[in-house]
């Protein structure tokens, strides 16, 4: 394939999916930090006053049930920080989904509503599935493909034969049009690396979820009493082990807690029955072999540390102005295509 295909191909695919890349782009910046970025998009709604005694898991799903008649709660986040909140996601009998914020000391509800009252959550949402269900999941994996081929095909359009550091140089003296052409090319040429990794790490996440047939969550009541004896009993598989969250199915909890002693996203996982409450299955992280275990990490940029996130929030940043140049370049190119060619006097 020539370099004038192979650059079609990327403008192509480029112009497609542009608006697609932005908004992952900004949605995935956002859930890089998403504990901190709720708290401060909504101090209000997502800050525990720290004010009257600690509440139980199972008093947090009930007042959050309370809050929103009609609803039971079907997952439950502890607080995952200083000054966090539990969070419960609900949902009615027509499959409906709520949310509520409840305070962990003194178990005031916070903030209560559809998913566009907890904008962070609304970014989760729209970075995972485009609110759109598994059609949304479709076009999130289509996105990550069209990314792969973007970044191949732009760096094998730009690879040039001998001295590298000319071909990555942006001659700011030229015209504005130059340059923002001369721009995107450098970005992404240097960023390359970064995007193929989130793009491939994104299909290895996307791709196990789309093709998977399981069954939804039932929602159902259930006594704060039991679950909170429930809870205990999964906690003693896990004794050292802080909850991540819980998620109630029928006549069962699923109870996952966070196992930093293998990466910052994975969990020990204990399933429990809420009558007569017994282990149904206990797993620890080390033997879970579910691959977003692995993969999460890397595209979250938890696996080099600290510095990860913050890393990938700059290559997240250098992708929406990709998408956003990019059809730029092609409109001034167009534009400049559609002049008339001034003719030469006469003399």
């Amino acid at each position: 394939m020539t370099r004038p295909q192979w650059l079609r191909i990327h403008r192509i695919i480029g112009l497609a999916m542009a608006a697609f890349l932005l908004v992952q782009a900004l949605t995935g910046a956002l859930l890089l930090y998403r504990g901190p970025a709720t708290r401060l998009i909504d101090p209000a709604g997502m800050t525990s006053r720290g004010t009257g005694p600690v509440i139980s898991a199972g008093d947090a799903v009930a007042r959050a049930a309370s809050a929103l008649p009609g609803h039971h709660v079907t997952r439950l986040f502890a607080p995952d920080g200083e000054g966090a909140t539990w969070f419960a996601q609900l949902q009615d009998g027509q499959g409906h989904m709520a949310y509520a914020s409840i305070d962990p000391a003194g178990g005031a509800l916070l903030r209560k509503g559809g998913l566009f009252t907890f904008p962070v959550e609304a970014a989760l949402q729209i970075h995972y599935r485009l609110l759109a269900g598994k059609a949304g999941m479709t076009v999130v994996m289509l996105n990550g493909i069209a990314l792969l081929m973007m970044a191949v095909s732009g760096l094998y359009f730009w690879w040039p034969r001998r001295n590298f550091a000319k071909a990555l140089t942006i001659r700011w003296s030229l015209s504005p049009r130059l340059v923002l052409r001369q721009a995107h090319r450098t970005t992404g040429v240097v960023a390359a690396a970064f995007l193929i990794l989130i793009a491939g790490t994104g299909l290895l996440l996307i791709v196990p979820e789309l093709t998977d047939g399981g069954a939804t969550a039932m929602p159902s009541a259930a006594p704060p009493a039991m679950i909170d004896r429930s809870l205990r009993l999964a906690q003693s598989a896990f004794p050292e082990n802080s909850l991540r969250d819980l998620r109630i199915d029928g006549g069962r909890m699923i109870v996952n807690f966070a196992a930093p002693e293998r990466n910052a996203r994975a969990i020990h996982r204990a399933i429990v029955t809420l009558d007569q409450p017994r282990i149904i299955r206990a797993t620890r992280a080390e033997t879970n072999g579910a691959m977003w275990m692995v993969v999460l990490p890397i595209h979250a940029g938890d696996v080099i540390g600290p510095a990860g996130p913050a890393l990938l929030v700059l290559v997240a940043l250098v992708l929406a102005a990709l998408s956003l140049s990019g059809p730029i370049l092609w409109w001034q190119a167009r534009a400049q295509r559609r002049r008339p060619t001034p003719r030469k006097a006469h003399i």
